[in-house]
């Protein structure tokens, strides 16, 4: 009996794995283009005419929200966490072997307020694309602002605020995030 009943917990554990790889055929239909073996979680929110293009096994987990009128290029193998939020009016680039922890805002837009006669909710918006290379991991409650490209197999501490480029390899952390050290090689 008790074998049975592993068998059967075996089986149905796997079902969320499978529902996740349905929700992607689903969704990819309207991407620009959509790599195989990619995964959607749950309450995944897509809002804007955005343009996604995602490589192979891309993974976006529950309550992810992408928007915007700009284009989102994801990377093979790259996993984007719970909660994320990704603001592209223009392009957020995130390249292949990334890993975003758990709620990370990447935004490539933010609101001018150089006018002190207009209020800042009126004013213009500055848009500079922000670019993630290949092999980076983002922790847990990072910020990535406006016109940054961290480097190649960097890494972001958590809760950091990166509003200036990031080298490869380095190490970062902090509001505002500044280079540590560097990874050895």
């Amino acid at each position: 009996m008790r074998n049975i009943i592993r068998k059967f917990v075996l089986r149905w554990s796997r079902l969320p794995g499978y529902i996740a790889r349905i929700r992607y055929e689903i969704r990819s239909l309207v991407f620009d283009e959509a790599g195989s073996k990619g995964s959607i979680g749950q309450n995944v929110c897509i809002r804007g005419d955005i343009r996604i293009e995602f490589g192979n096994n891309v993974a976006l987990r529950d309550g992810v929200f992408v928007g915007g009128s700009g284009r989102l290029i994801v990377g093979d193998h790259t996993a984007i966490n719970k909660e994320c939020i990704i603001a592209a009016m223009k392009q957020v680039k995130i390249g292949s072997h990334v890993m975003l922890a758990p709620r990370v805002y990447i935004l490539d837009v933010d609101h001018c307020f150089d006018r002190r006669d207009v209020p800042i909710s009126n004013q213009l918006y500055k848009i500079d694309p922000v670019e993630i290379e290949d092999d980076v991991w983002i922790g847990t409650g990072v910020v990535i602002t406006r016109g940054v490209t961290i480097g190649k197999g960097a890494i972001i501490g958590a809760n950091a605020v990166v509003t200036k480029d990031i080298p490869e390899y380095a190490i970062a952390g902090g509001i505002p995030a500044k280079v540590i050290k560097m990874r050895p090689e």
